[in-house]
């Protein structure tokens, strides 16, 4: 693509290596309290475990990926800390998505709810809900300690579940930086589709699109999927968001097919090309 746009579509495809290398940064300050890794190696780890997740639902398979580049006797308390990096990135996307619906919520009462049978009320009851699920999330984000006490008030859970008492060792230091860490690939992973969406002239100005995929992030993390399968939904959704504010409907797909390829695809392949690398059956 060339022209005064080219840019703005080329700095999103740039800003790919930068998202994956803040997760990879997540990854690597937690493993590293517990077990040495290198910032390559952890790199590997991240996305073949996007690898593993591209065809399992809700992205469950991410944690067999991470693990296998940890050592065996630390494989199980690694799930917990993968758990522990996906809980900070929907920290961050429930806070993003609660205020975009306030900022969006005038457009969209008008223009999807009015007649439908999705009232004020409901709209207002989803908000809370999402708000109070922040709020939760929040609390023991920062409170691990709470949950694994009360894991260990029960025999069978504790017993299972031993592994993750390796997020009672995380400081709030720890959490402070994962978390930041988080918010910051959050804008990036936003602004790729602000400068996509751009990119194809879409009509919308930058805030308007980085509400409208804060809430495309939202609904995303809210609904059951596989990863493989969540470009036809993904595209769907924000269709539907950012319809409020351009007319451009092939653009928003395209820009959005393209951001899935580029954040999500691209990088599966990668991560799979990792895996042929390494010995997936070690010992135990």
């Amino acid at each position: 693509m060339t022209g005064k746009h080219a840019w703005q579509l080329w700095l999103a495809v740039a800003l790919m290596p930068v998202n994956w290398a803040l997760e990879t940064y997540k990854w690597y300050v937690l493993v590293n309290k517990f077990q040495p890794i290198s910032f390559a190696k952890s790199f590997e780890s991240v996305l073949s475990g996007l690898s593993f997740a591209m065809n399992t639902p809700n992205r469950i398979g991410e944690y067999g990926g991470r693990i296998l580049y940890l050592q065996p006797a630390f494989r199980l308390r690694g799930i917990a800390l993968t758990v522990f990096c996906s809980v900070s990135q929907l920290l961050i996307t429930l806070i993003f998505g609660c205020i975009s619906l306030l900022v969006l919520k005038q457009p969209l009462q008008q223009a999807h709810f009015a007649g439908t049978g999705f009232s004020t009320l409901v709209f207002r009851l989803f908000t809370y809900g999402v708000l109070l699920a922040a709020v939760i999330t929040c609390l023991f984000y920062f409170r691990m300690s709470w949950l694994v006490s009360l894991m260990q008030r029960f025999p069978k859970v504790k017993e299972k579940f031993s592994f993750a008492f390796v997020l009672e060792h995380l400081t709030a230091v720890t959490n402070g930086k994962i978390l930041f860490y988080s918010l910051l690939r959050f804008i990036v992973f936003a602004m790729q589709y602000v400068l996509m969406w751009k990119a194809l002239q879409t009509e919308m100005d930058g805030w308007q699109a980085f509400w409208c995929i804060s809430l495309v992030f939202l609904i995303m993390a809210i609904v059951p999927g596989f990863a493989i399968a969540e470009i036809g939904i993904r595209g769907k959704v924000a269709l539907a968001i950012a319809g409020l504010f351009t007319t451009n409907a092939l653009a928003v797909l395209a820009g959005t097919v393209t951001m899935w390829l580029l954040n999500l695809a691209l990088p599966a392949l990668v991560g799979s090309l990792f895996l042929l690398t390494i010995k997936i059956f070690k010992e135990r």
